[in-house]
């Protein structure tokens, strides 16, 4: 059973389920946690696996399309509800998922995509990041990683949600 922040995400991720690029293979990740590298500028998303009950990466890896929730440290608390930040990331291969919908890379079309469904949920959209630099607090990454097959982009949103559910 979910609970706090997770609830909303596990909600956006069956509206996922459902809308997103239905029919294709995507590996949708709930909230990762931030794994800060001894560097400490570094961070590597891991998810967790509650078969293996193990924390695994969840960056590209040959893994196809993807997306996973990354929550800010930080919370606003007032009335009784926390709002929270969070990154809603996706690395997404354009030929697959818009094989013959332009001739142009089909970027717009995987924003307006996923938009369309995080706008059914209870995650207000503050802002678009593209390309690399919408992965780039993460290790594993390197600045190719967005092109050709992969698309990396990630909306940064808002989110309240109260201390009991």
């Amino acid at each position: 059973m979910s609970k706090g922040i997770d609830v909303p995400i596990l909600r956006l991720n069956t509206l996922f389920a459902t809308y997103l690029w239905a029919g294709y293979a995507y590996t949708r990740y709930g909230r990762i946690d931030r794994i800060q590298q001894e560097d400490g500028k570094s961070i590597i998303p891991r998810a967790y696996d509650s078969a293996s009950k193990k924390y695994i990466d969840v960056l590209l890896n040959g893994r196809g399309n993807l997306s996973f929730f990354d929550v800010q440290p930080k919370e606003k608390y007032e009335g009784g509800l926390f709002t929270a930040e969070v990154w809603i990331c996706f690395a997404v291969n354009l030929e697959t998922l818009y094989p013959s919908v332009v001739t142009e890379r089909a970027t717009e079309y995987a924003h307006d995509d996923a938009l369309k469904v995080i706008n059914k949920s209870a995650f207000k959209v503050t802002g678009l990041v593209r390309d690399y630099t919408a992965f780039n607090d993460y290790e594993l990454v390197k600045t190719g990683d967005d092109m050709n097959q992969y698309h990396l982009f990630r909306f940064d949103t808002e989110v309240k949600y109260p201390t009991k559910c």
